[in-house]
């Protein structure tokens, strides 16, 4: 997927889990969820992508003290 530690913008994200996988909906939820604001800009960071995609994203966020 990338660098370690990149920040997507939404779109991205939409593009890498794939469009007719997840409504728009479900993906602003995941993003307001776990990305962070800078400025106006929504941006969700690869590790949680990539984690969602392999199915540990629970793994992770329990890793991380969530």
């Amino acid at each position: 997927m990338g660098e370690k530690g990149r920040l997507l913008k939404v779109e991205e994200v939409w593009a890498l889990i794939g469009r007719d996988r997840v409504g728009r909906e479900a993906l602003y939820r995941f993003c307001r969820e776990h990305g962070i604001r800078m400025g106006k800009r929504l941006l969700v960071p690869s590790v949680k992508v990539e984690a969602l995609l392999e199915g540990r994203l629970d793994a992770l966020e329990d890793s991380q003290g969530r």
